[in-house]
């Protein structure tokens, strides 16, 4: 169990700040926009392009975890995912476009990486509750984002916010090292690289009990990135905040998500069908997306980060309990490639979901956006709530 919990506590740390790079263009879009000439709510367009290059990474990552080790690969992703923050500070929209790419495909391969180290040291009962305590660094790097983004840019502006972002996650990757003997104890030199692990990875995602998890995947990973690319910009642009109490708003409310993740994957783990507390997650986040779109221009800090903390206690929660249903299903030392192609998948909402939600927030406005964008939440909490594999 020491081996386990170290092995957690390590891969949440690698997770939040893999999690951080993601959204420090998206907080930081106000003031890049102002400077550079385009309109916040290409924020969604950016998030696009870092699914893509996401899709690529999950589903090549699994022949290298098996060939280098899953903690390896999580030192990598850093290194990538802080290298593409970095570009952006010198140059303009394109670099900045391109590093998207550079931390989509950086950040991404962290979970698959984090996955394939848990499931093998952690004991199979355990593994929704750890899962989610690992999977609490996500909440945890959105949060770092809402606070540290806008207080670097305070002191260098945005250019010198993503230089020093960038850095924190290239010391975490050099800090790992001394740990990464310990766990990557199962490296085959003679893993397959090529097509051969691309394609099973794939098909993988849509394994018998999989293939239900990886529905809901794309669904509520896409909704997910939809509230951490927009909620700031709505309280910037509609509810006339500024970008620090903006941010500071966002960042206390997605903390929440942090013992909401522990709490689910110990009720999963013990007393509920992980896939009914999903089910129940989807519900909650149709009324978490309702509640925004409800919010009056006047409303209160309290009102709205009531309505934050619905979204964190239920879209940015379920990972956990996601991540230890494919490590329950997948074949013994596959659970890290599988994730892969489940996150695959995900990240096809990803790209979809939030450019949508950006088009309609600009013709219609975000309440409707929100109230629209609702609906695929509880569509799949009713589907789920029905799913039997």
């Amino acid at each position: 169990m020491s081996l386990a919990l170290t092995a957690t506590l390590a891969m949440l740390v690698q997770q939040a700040f893999a999690t951080f790079t993601r959204g420090v263009v998206p907080v930081l879009a106000p003031p890049i926009g102002a400077e550079l000439g385009i309109d916040p709510s290409h924020a969604g367009s950016y998030t696009a392009l870092a699914a893509a290059a996401a899709m690529a990474g999950t589903v090549g990552v699994g022949g290298f975890l098996r060939r280098y080790g899953g903690f390896r690969v999580s030192q990598v992703s850093l290194a990538i995912a802080g290298a593409g923050v970095a570009m952006g500070a010198p140059a303009g929209v394109v670099a900045i476009a391109l590093g998207g790419l550079l931390v989509g495909f950086g950040s991404t391969i962290s979970t698959p990486a984090s996955s394939h180290v848990l499931a093998r040291v952690v004991p199979r009962p355990r593994q929704p509750l750890y899962f989610s305590i690992k999977q609490t660094g996500v909440p945890l790097g959105v949060a770092m984002t809402g606070a540290l983004a806008p207080a670097f840019a305070a002191l260098a502006g945005w250019r010198g916010s993503l230089a020093l972002c960038a850095l924190l996650c290239l010391v975490l990757a050099v800090a790992l090292e001394p740990w990464r003997a310990r766990f990557d104890t199962d490296r085959d030199p003679t893993a397959p690289l090529g097509l051969a692990a691309i394609g099973e990875t794939i098909r993988s995602a849509w394994s018998p009990g999989i293939g239900g998890i990886t529905a809901m995947a794309m669904c509520y990973v896409g909704l997910q990135f939809v509230h951490t690319s927009f909620v700031v910009v709505f309280l910037v642009e509609t509810q006339g905040r500024s970008l620090a109490a903006a941010g500071g708003l966002f960042s206390l409310g997605t903390l929440v998500a942090i013992p909401g993740r522990i709490l689910w994957g110990w009720l999963g783990g013990r007393y509920v069908a992980p896939r009914r507390l999903l089910a129940g997650i989807g519900f909650g986040t149709a009324a978490a997306f309702a509640a925004l779109a409800l919010l009056p221009v006047s409303a209160s800090d309290a009102l709205v980060l009531a309505a934050i903390v619905l979204n964190s206690a239920t879209v940015m929660a379920f990972h956990g309990l996601m991540l230890a249903e494919v490590a329950r299903l997948a074949p013994p030392g596959r659970a890290g490639p599988v994730t892969g192609g489940v996150l695959f998948f995900a990240q096809i909402g990803q790209i979809v979901l939030p450019p949508l939600f950006g088009l309609l927030a600009v013709a219609a406005g975000y309440a409707a956006a929100w109230l629209v964008f609702a609906l695929p939440a509880l569509v799949m909490g009713a589907w789920l709530w029905r799913d039997r594999p």
